[in-house]
C-alpha cells in the first residue's frame, strides 16, 4: 500500500510581507503540490503567486488530461491570467512570481515541473540533488503535450514571462517523471534554497524521516539561522509503501 505523508509551511520571518503561496492537498486523482514564490506583486495589490497557485488548483479539478498537460496548463493560465491583470493599470510594473510544482498519483509517480534552478529537490538515503540531474528520472510519456512542428518559428504567446519568474519557454525539459517510493520531494522559495546549504537540508530530512511535520520546522529555523531575512516556503513530501501490505507488485512498483 502507498501512503504520502506531506507538510506545508510559510512564515514571513522579518519580512512585512508574505508574498509567497502554497499548495499541498489532494485533488480529485492527484496530490498537487506547489510553491510559487512571490517576486513582485501586481498594481492592484492582488498576489501573483496566488494567482499561480489557484490557476494550478484550477487546472486540476475535473481534468482528464495527463499531468504534464495539466501543469502546462495552469502555467500558460496563470501567465495569462498575470498579464490580463497588470494591463489593466497601464504604466504599471508587472506582477510576477516562479512557480515550483508536481502532481503525484496513487501510485507514487510524481510529474515535476522543474526548471532546474534549485527550487525543487530530491532527496534520498544517499543523495540530494535537482529532479532533472537524478538518474531515476525521465521525460514525460506523452510525447504530444508540448508538440511543435519541425521549424515552427517560436511564438511569443509560448514565452511564459511571469509566471517562471523570467522569459523562458516552456519545453520538455522543464517537465520530469520518477517514482518517489522511499524519497523526500522538497519543494520551496528562495528565503529555503538561497540560504541553507542542500545537504544539511538532506541531513534534517533524513533524520526526521516520515516526521515531514519536523523536518519543515527545522528546516525553517535553519535557514533564519543561516541569515535569510525572506519569505519562507516550503512544502516536504515522502513516498511510503506499507510492505506488509502490499498486495501486488503494481500496486506500489
Amino acid at each position: 500500500m502507498a501512503d504520502v505523508h506531506f507538510s506545508a509551511l510559510s512564515d514571513r520571518w522579518v519580512s512585512a510581507d508574505n508574498n509567497d503561496a502554497f499548495c499541498a492537498e489532494k485533488i480529485g486523482n492527484y496530490y498537487v503540490f506547489g510553491v510559487a514564490e512571490g517576486m513582485t506583486d501586481l498594481p492592484d495589490g492582488s498576489s501573483a503567486s496566488g494567482i499561480a497557485i489557484a490557476s494550478l488548483r484550477e487546472s486540476v479539478q475535473g481534468n482528464k488530461r495527463s499531468p504534464p498537460e495539466i501543469l502546462s496548463a495552469a502555467v500558460h493560465m496563470s501567465d495569462a491570467r498575470i498579464t490580463e491583470h497588470a494591463g489593466e493599470s497601464p504604466g504599471a510594473s508587472r506582477g510576477s512570481t516562479h512557480l515550483s510544482s508536481c502532481l503525484l498519483d496513487d501510485l507514487l509517480d510524481c510529474t515535476i515541473l522543474d526548471t532546474g534552478e534549485g527550487n525543487a529537490y530530491l532527496i534520498g538515503p544517499d543523495d540530494i540533488r535537482v529532479p532533472r540531474d537524478h538518474p531515476a528520472s525521465g521525460r514525460p510519456d506523452d510525447r504530444d503535450f508540448l508538440s511543435r512542428n519541425p521549424g515552427e518559428e517560436k511564438k511569443l504567446t509560448d514565452m511564459i514571462t511571469h509566471t517562471l519568474g523570467e522569459p523562458h519557454l516552456l519545453n520538455r525539459s522543464d517537465f520530469i517523471t520518477i517514482n518517489i517510493r522511499h524519497r523526500f520531494l522538497l519543494l520551496s522559495s528562495g528565503g529555503l534554497h538561497d540560504f541553507a546549504r542542500k545537504e544539511r537540508i538532506a541531513e534534517i530530512v533524513l533524520k526526521n524521516g516520515e516526521n515531514v511535520e519536523t523536518s519543515c520546522e527545522q528546516l525553517l529555523q535553519e535557514a533564519q539561522s543561516a541569515g535569510s531575512e525572506k519569505t519562507i516556503t516550503l512544502v516536504l513530501i515522502h513516498g511510503h509503501c506499507t510492505e506488509g501490505h502490499l498486495e501486488t507488485e503494481a500496486a506500489c512498483p
